[in-house]
């Protein structure tokens, strides 16, 4: 985590520069500044970040952000950077954030689009599977801890983001339930630190073969991954490195076996659930994403980036629903025969 010595105002100003007193921006973080010190609570409850990650973010985008403009009161960055962080967390139209900072719907449309796109060319910087020897063991070790299921190298889920009905293509993006939506892959650890994130597939798509085909799928099935599973549910189709529930246990090992799985595997479900409960715009209670299916793609990565850079800083979890997405009513792939030799092999040796 970075570690910032110096005071928000002092570091507001190296990234923003000598503010005239006519800058649409300059009245905004003098304000910014002064509530920043006095209700650090308040501000992350409202922009989802606390004050050290928006400096630390907004001194990293700042390079993206800048305008290059001879006007002589272009937006400044932290202007720009809250107001992209106010729509994420709120998902409120843009002509609402815009009045709530003081600029118009276009400024902030804009932000939104510049922000997106510095955050989302940072994906990797946040969002990375384990890859070292001591990342794959701890990792394992702190899925272990949960409900004793070993080797565990995260757990996969898909979620469904919401969208306008688009104009090409529109009945690809109609999912299961009659919504258009972006099927989006999640994989998260014990933490419920996100390491693998796929936007890209439309509401109609399957989550077993959005995962085949899938960077970390694909790596996962030619054997070329550090040993150790994925744990995803059942409509997942079990493989010898991704472990699902047995849908009707018949002895008690396959029953303990099941109930280590799902309590493991839920940690993807809590994931999901507070990131949608952080920011609001790629939850329902937020509305829909008024954006192309590219565009809204590009913001549900930097919903997920936010949520990871939270974890960094260890702010608390929220508290969230219960899942009302049961299990039942999606279609269950055909296992194949080598994963269940190896399930019934893991069986036997940790739940007999």
């Amino acid at each position: 985590m970075p570690i910032i010595d110096t005071t928000f105002d002092r570091i507001a100003l190296d990234i923003v520069g000598p503010l005239p007193k006519t800058s649409r921006g300059h009245r905004y973080i003098l304000v910014l500044v002064d509530y920043a010190t006095r209700y650090p609570e308040a501000l992350s409850l409202q922009y989802r970040l606390p004050r050290p990650a928006i400096i630390y973010l907004a001194d990293m985008l700042s390079n993206d952000l800048k305008r290059k403009t001879r006007r002589s009161s272009p937006l400044p960055v932290v202007t720009q950077f809250m107001a992209a962080l106010r729509f994420f967390a709120s998902g409120s139209f843009q002509m609402v954030v815009g009045g709530t900072l003081g600029v118009s719907q276009s400024s902030v449309s804009r932000v939104v689009r510049d922000v997106t796109n510095a955050l989302c060319r940072r994906a990797r910087q946040f969002i990375k599977f384990p890859a070292t020897d001591g990342e794959c063991i701890r990792t394992k070790q702190q899925c272990f801890e949960i409900a004793g299921f070993p080797n565990v190298l995260g757990a996969v889920d898909g979620t469904h983001i919401a969208i306008k009905a688009p104009n090409d293509e529109e009945e690809a993006f109609v999912n299961r339930k009659n919504v258009h939506s972006i099927n989006t892959q999640v994989i998260c650890d014990a933490t419920l630190r996100v390491t693998d994130l796929v936007a890209k597939w439309p509401g109609s798509t399957h989550d077993s073969f959005v995962l085949m085909n899938s960077g970390t799928g694909i790596t996962f099935n030619e054997g070329e991954m550090p040993g150790g599973w994925l744990l995803g549910d059942s409509g997942y189709a079990l493989r010898p490195w991704l472990m699902t529930p047995i849908l009707h246990p018949a002895t008690e090992p396959d029953e303990r076996y099941s109930r280590a799985q799902r309590k493991t595997r839920s940690v993807v479900e809590r994931c999901i659930g507070v990131v949608k409960s952080r920011f609001r715009c790629i939850d329902r209670s937020g509305g829909v994403l008024q954006n192309t299916p590219e565009r809204a793609c590009k913001i549900i990565t930097c919903a997920f980036i936010l949520h990871n850079i939270c974890i960094m800083y260890r702010l608390p979890i929220p508290d969230i629903p219960e899942d009302d997405d049961p299990e039942g009513d999606v279609p269950v792939p055909a296992p194949c025969n080598t994963g269940m030799q190896v399930r019934q092999d893991l069986i036997r040796r940790r739940f007999m």
